[in-house]
């Protein structure tokens, strides 16, 4: 063989060698992207796992082919977009919710207060604000002994503070304030442990009530001693004849003390030979009565 021949021979051997190792290397190159993908795509995949409040995937249960076919983040992804479609309809349901609860709010007739377990004011509707505030005052953060009570404790005689002793709802009646007078709801909400967080209370002015009342009172006492004072026989009968009410006139006619009235009946008081008699017109004027009723 030529000596040509020869190093061209050597030459081609070299050249062969010298592409061999280049795919070599090039092939170790894509297998370590490969393998950089795949890591990367685990952690991504673990990363939107513990979003989800779920653990992480191990080795075994996901290796590298399978995860390239199954698209785990193509899954979590379709997930997530079911997540978030039904929390955009739970914001909306929330929304609308709370859009009624504002109405109630500002339709009801009482004053509703929300206040923190510290006595922090939260929350109020607009007929608080008329009963108790000034307009424009901010009173969002202070406490509502502070803004209500003008006292830097709460009362002795504390709604809230029953509340969150007793730990359940409550009802007071005729709470005074500067001259006006309130019955007093209160109840309490829970977390999921069973600690308050809030106490809501509800403000029922009942100055006019009471004041009728005692407008009342005042007449059923001018009556009573008018009544009492007269000189005529007066006597209050229930349809089965207990005396509800009798004067001074009648118990001194008839010879009665005050504590005798409440034994008696008027079957007691009338005389044998007109029982027949009194007790008929007795019926007749009940009876005339109910129908007119």
């Amino acid at each position: 063989m030529k000596l040509g021949d020869r190093l061209r021979g050597v030459v081609d051997n070299l050249s062969g060698a010298g592409e061999t190792q280049r795919l070599v290397a090039e092939n170790e190159l894509l297998r370590e992207r490969e393998r950089q993908l795949h890591d990367y795509m685990r952690s991504k995949v673990n990363q939107l796992l513990r979003v989800m409040g779920t653990l992480p995937l191990r080795a075994e249960e996901l290796d590298d082919k399978a995860m390239r076919e199954l698209d785990p983040i193509g899954i979590i992804a379709d997930s997530f977009t079911q997540v978030l479609d039904h929390l955009n309809t739970t914001n909306e349901k929330m929304k609308l919710a709370n859009d009624e609860i504002q109405t109630i709010l500002t339709a009801a007739n009482v004053g509703i207060l929300v206040v923190d377990a510290a006595m922090k004011i939260q929350a109020f509707n607009p007929k608080l604000r008329e009963m108790f505030f000034r307009t424009g005052t901010d009173v969002l953060g202070s406490t509502c002994n502070q803004v209500l009570c003008s006292q830097d404790v709460p009362p002795e005689d504390c709604t809230f503070a029953k509340v969150m002793a007793s730990k359940i709802g409550l009802q007071r009646q005729e709470w005074a304030l500067q001259g006006r007078h309130y019955d007093v709801a209160g109840a309490p909400i829970k977390n999921r442990f069973g600690e308050i967080t809030h106490v809501v209370l509800v403000y029922n002015e009942v100055t006019e009530r009471k004041q009728m009342m005692e407008s009342l009172r005042e007449s059923e006492e001018m009556f009573r001693i008018l009544l009492e004072n007269s000189r005529d026989m007066v006597q209050g009968v229930t349809p089965d004849g207990t005396f509800l009410y009798v004067n001074r006139a009648w118990r001194q006619a008839l010879g009665y003390g005050e504590d005798d009235i409440d034994r008696l009946t008027i079957h007691d008081i009338i005389h044998p030979d007109c029982r027949e008699h009194c007790l008929g017109f007795f019926q007749n004027l009940m009876a005339t009565a109910e129908r007119e009723g």
